[in-house]
């Protein structure tokens, strides 16, 4: 299922939560329909990014549009934390104080909200990444789904229950927008990879015979699943430009065959001798 189709069920999903909230008055509704949006948020920022992926680099962005996405990302995070989360906190405490007005058959709106999220769950295809992620949204929508409608029927009989899950489900959204503040303002910041990933750098370099070590290796996130690397190779003092172009090109064909998610590789040419001069980054590093 395409990830355009999956929208309009989450829309029309959506359209029934906030019918049955204008019906009947019930916050759990009103919080379920609100978190579905954050999901379709999440959704179109993805149809974003595979857009964005496929923009070719241009002249003023060198090393493409790939933080675009981060940005959108950290927006709708600081969204659902100031905006929605917030807002449905505040309703359901003020509800616990103020006794409100309940309709009846709100059980029956949220099951059939559940419906077109049901379908999508079983007809979705684990393809590519945004797939699966979607899949996984899925996933949670329907045991909050279930959960909210078991919430909805123990709130006929105590209404304290609609304000407790609907300050639940806020919380839920503002933990998603927490961890889409967190992880995008990283990249964002100019996140490097782990260790693990350095080691994996230098061992492809080294395991050309002409390279006599690495250094300088910087490695930073120019997009979810995109890695710029800078780094100096030594060589013979002896070796000619040529071959030096050459065996960059080998070392960067190799790297971006064994590594997916590296995106831009620059190799500097180092000549070996016995006493190097420091570089600028051993300096920066020697100060931290």
């Amino acid at each position: 299922m395409r990830l355009k189709l999956l929208l309009v069920l989450y829309a029309f999903s959506i359209s029934i939560k906030l019918m049955g909230y204008l019906k009947t008055n019930y916050l759990i509704l009103l919080a379920e329909s609100l978190h579905n949006l954050t999901d379709v948020v999440i959704l179109l920022n993805l149809l974003y990014a595979l857009r964005v992926a496929s923009k070719p680099a241009d002249y003023s962005h060198p090393l493409g549009h790939g933080l675009a996405v981060n940005i959108g990302s950290l927006i709708a995070g600081v969204a659902f934390i100031t905006i929605i989360s917030y807002e449905l906190v505040k309703e359901g405490i003020s509800r616990i104080f103020y006794e409100a007005e309940y309709g009846e058959g709100a059980y029956l709106y949220m099951l059939a909200s559940m419906l077109p999220i049901v379908l999508a769950f079983f007809v979705m295809e684990k393809r590519g990444v945004a797939e699966k992620t979607a899949k996984m949204e899925l996933r949670n929508d329907i045991l909050s789904g279930f959960s909210a409608t078991f919430g909805v029927l123990a709130a006929e009989r105590f209404a304290i229950i609609d304000s407790a899950f609907t300050i639940f489900i806020a919380a839920i959204i503002g933990y998603s927008g927490y961890m889409l503040v967190k992880e995008n303002s990283r990249i964002l910041m100019g996140a490097s990879p782990d260790e693990e990933f350095y080691d994996k750098v230098k061992k492809i370099a080294e395991s050309f015979e002409e390279v006599r070590s690495v250094h300088d290796v910087i490695a930073t996130y120019m997009g979810e699943n995109k890695i710029h690397v800078d780094m100096h190779v030594v060589v013979d003092g002896e070796m000619t430009v040529r071959e030096a172009d050459r065996l960059t090109e080998k070392i960067a064909k190799k790297m971006m065959e064994n590594i997916p998610e590296l995106g831009y590789v620059t190799i500097h040419v180092c000549a070996e001798e016995k006493d190097r001069l420091k570089s600028t980054y051993e300096k920066i590093m020697g100060e931290i």
